[in-house]
């Protein structure tokens, strides 16, 4: 009898653990399903602003296909991507609730084996929410078969280019401007056997943003490892970001670049790590340490996502190395570390430019102009209200009726707010440093609290400056995230990631109005669990000093 108990005891956490596998392969399994459902559903139909492209092949020998009213295909791709959440919530919450499945083999392999199936899956995706992977194939053509630079106000109407029919009429009439590295990339990938062929070079562009994907599982695996993580935290972090539906559809069905900003964010931070352990030299880790600073200016070159970013890691950089030394030695500390990332950007920008054209062409694709999909445009008609009285007291002229000045004054007043809030943050994180210089605290305690900051930087930037917001502008968030433990600003952030994927199937709204609650439903739910749990966590914490002190 005592025995058997004795086994029983033993052999009880072996079998929760094994039923940690069947449930996380069933909840794949169900992933999988709904992927191969949009596969086979989504076809372009008016108003819901899906973009067609060669793979829609692919679906001819099946019926199935999104219902041709408007309001039905949004209410059936709606329920599906609902769907993929719940899954993807269920598979977070086991993860984080049950044991680890065994080794650190087989956790990874159980984080990347569903990871790279659902990535192929969408990699056959025969419709695209928009038409950016087209667009930026074709502006790397422009660059490496035709010679022409792609910064210009319109590009050149190139009829017989195998990718101009590809094209939606809005964008062979706007700006192909995007970051320089992209451009480059976009450009060798151009130069690939077989590239000329559209259905390919799709085919080629989303596969390499699915091995960035998969790279940066492996990055985050690293680095959890390298803070100090638990092996269950290991396994958790990397599945809420791999198995994330916001990330898949962003990267290997859609063909968007923030995919690959992520990965040289992640390479950034884990160069400042491994410049910091105490077994390198000082050669090396300067080696370590610059190696970072370019991964920075590349993903600066990438997308402007990253320019709230550069003076955070660039003053970790110095910050944590505690610059000794005459004050003119600590100047020369920081220059350096905020110019290696300039030079970065100028060695790859500079080829492109072409003086004022590539400058009209840039502030016209810079969104600053208008508002899509940002909350802030709910404040600009009660401001016109305001200023009509204003406008008809001085008998404005007809272009200086109050829109102008309402829209200005919104802008105006969110870039105050990111700038009062950046200098904050720069402070306190210096601050930190100074007041640890004496005792300096571990590596992994600092990089903590670098991402901590850079997560709040670039959520206020998106929140406040990104005034043409697009749904996978939150995948950074989303990786800077998954290396936090779990507390209310990952929730956030989490949570954040999955209003973006439901906004997917509100791509088609085209009124100024739509477009505004449609990210106010994207920014809202996030800012209240904020909110929420700032209250309750202050309760709680105000409740036991009550208890402490009876």
């Amino acid at each position: 009898m005592t025995k058997t108990l004795l086994a029983s005891t033993v052999e009880q956490p072996q079998v929760i653990s094994r039923r940690h596998w069947p449930v996380l392969l069933g909840l794949a399994l169900v992933s999988e399903g709904l992927y191969v459902l949009l596969l086979l559903a989504l076809r372009p139909i008016a108003g819901l602003g899906l973009v067609p492209t060669p793979l829609q092949a692919l679906q001819s020998w099946t019926n199935l296909a999104l219902p041709p009213s408007r309001v039905g295909a949004i209410s059936l791709l709606l329920t599906l991507l609902l769907a993929l959440t719940a899954c993807y919530a269920l598979a977070g919450w086991r993860s984080l609730t049950g044991d680890h499945p065994g080794g650190s083999g087989s956790m990874l392999g159980l984080v990347l084996g569903p990871s790279l199936l659902f990535g192929l899956t969408l990699l056959c995706l025969p419709t695209l929410f928009s038409d950016t992977a087209f667009a930026s194939l074709f502006s790397g053509r422009l660059i490496a078969l035709y010679g022409l630079a792609p910064w210009r106000t319109t590009p050149p109407a190139l009829v017989s280019d195998p990718y101009w029919s590809w094209l939606t009429p809005l964008t062979r009439h706007s700006p192909l401007v995007y970051g320089p590295l992209w451009e480059w990339l976009c450009a060798l990938l151009a130069l690939l056997p077989g590239a000329s062929s559209p259905a390919l070079g799709l085919l080629l562009l989303k596969g390499l943003l699915l091995l960035a994907h998969l790279l940066n599982t492996l990055l985050i695996w690293s680095l959890l490892g390298r803070l100090g993580a638990s092996p269950h935290a290991r396994f958790t972090g990397s599945l809420l970001y791999a198995w994330n539906p916001l990330a898949l559809l962003a990267l290997a069905g859609d063909g968007h670049s923030e995919g690959l900003l992520l990965t040289l964010l992640l390479l950034a931070l884990w160069g400042l790590l491994a410049g910091e352990q105490g077994e390198r030299s000082r050669a090396v880790a300067l080696l370590a340490e610059g190696g970072a600073l370019v991964a920075l200016g590349l993903a600066v070159a990438l997308s402007p996502l990253a320019l709230p970013l550069w003076p955070l890691l660039a003053g970790f950089s110095l910050w944590q190395r505690a610059a000794a030394g005459s004050r003119w030695s600590r100047l020369w500390a920081w220059t350096w570390r905020l110019l290696l990332p300039a030079v970065v950007v100028l060695l790859l920008a500079l080829p492109l430019w072409r003086g004022a054209d590539s400058y009209r062409a840039i502030m016209a694709a810079s969104g600053w102009y208008s508002f899509a999909r940002s909350p802030l445009a709910l404040l600009v008609p009660p401001l016109r209200w305001l200023y009509t009285p204003l406008a008809v007291l001085l008998d404005s002229p007809r272009h200086r009726q109050p829109a102008q000045p309402a829209e200005l004054t919104v802008k105006g007043g969110a870039l105050f707010c990111f700038t009062l809030l950046f200098i904050w943050l720069l402070a306190s994180m210096s601050a930190r440093f100074r007041s640890r210089r004496d005792c300096p605290p571990l590596i992994s305690q600092s990089l903590s609290s670098l991402i901590t900051s850079c997560l709040l930087a670039l959520g206020a930037w998106l929140l406040l400056l990104s005034f043409n917001f697009w749904p996978w502008y939150a995948l950074p968030v989303l990786g800077l995230a998954t290396l936090r433990r779990g507390d209310a600003l990952s929730g956030g952030a989490l949570l954040f990631s999955l209003t973006a994927l439901l906004s997917f199937a509100l791509l088609g709204i085209g009124s100024a109005l739509g477009q505004a609650l449609e990210g106010l439903l994207i920014f809202l739910p996030p800012l209240v669990y904020l909110t929420g749990a700032f209250f309750w966590r202050g309760r709680r914490a105000i409740f036991k000093e009550a208890q402490s002190s009876t």
